[in-house]
């Protein structure tokens, strides 16, 4: 892994081509960031350079998949030690729990959680090594309680959360600091599927400059939209049974 040379900062960022990651890519480098940006379609990572030609070397990508490990420790050696790591990549489908797919249940799992600790472990001895950096894991609301159609995504963020979560008490003291990003409903090509209503739809670039804000925070975990993000955290504190009907009242 090569050392980190100029003044500015660098970002590894993973779902780099599409939503989140994407509206968060372009605004790190209007910041003056540098980003390694990472992503199965490289033909999206190609369209996103073209945003910056007159800066090319702001954005650099590779097309991997966050299920290839072996790859992935590969474009760890390459490139220079970043200052953020951007946990992001992730699919989502909503299901039915009544009509059983397994291939489903295993693609959230091994993309979602199993995609993220590769990731973090292909880019986290460089880090380590350096005594400082930043880790943001992104997880979601649907991570604190289950939410309709969300049986195979859900859990793979809840897991997230829990792993951030202890993570922090390791990484902490060495000089990497942690935060977990639970956002709700955000305006992108994975929710455009849904049929159903979605409280607080927030667009993704307001989604991606909330994040900005957050990073130069002390706080762990942060959470949006703010409504929305109240209401989800009471019904996770309330009894299951009334939990249970105000989410299929307001939310089904």
């Amino acid at each position: 892994m090569k050392t980190h040379k100029n003044k500015k900062k660098t970002a590894i960022i993973t779902g780099a081509s599409d939503g989140i990651g994407a509206a968060f890519t372009k605004l790190l480098i209007k910041n003056d960031w540098n980003v390694i940006g990472i992503s199965r379609s490289s033909r999206k990572l190609k369209e996103i350079s073209k945003c910056f030609p007159s800066n090319e070397q702001s954005f650099k990508y590779y097309s991997c998949d966050v299920q290839d490990f072996t790859k992935l420790k590969k474009i760890a050696k390459e490139i220079e030690v970043p200052d953020l790591l951007f946990l992001n990549a992730g699919i989502y489908s909503p299901v039915n729990a009544s009509e059983i797919n397994l291939d489903i249940y295993k693609n959230h799992l091994n993309i979602n959680y199993l995609g993220v600790l590769n990731s973090y472990e292909a880019f986290l001895p460089s880090l380590i090594k350096k005594k400082n950096g930043h880790i943001i894991i992104m997880s979601s609301l649907s991570g604190w309680i289950g939410l309709p159609k969300a049986a195979a995504y859900g859990p793979t963020k809840a897991a997230l959360r829990s792993f951030a979560q202890s993570a922090r008490y390791d990484l902490n003291p060495i000089g990497i600091k942690v935060q977990l990003c639970s956002p709700g409903f955000v305006e992108t090509q994975a929710t455009s599927i849904n049929n159903f209503y979605m409280p607080g739809l927030m667009n993704v670039d307001e989604a991606a400059k909330l994040i900005f804000k957050y990073m130069d925070t002390k706080k762990f975990e942060f959470f949006f939209p703010f409504t929305f993000s109240i209401f989800m955290k009471v019904f996770s504190f309330l009894p299951d049974k009334i939990s249970y009907y105000l989410i299929k009242k307001f939310i089904i």
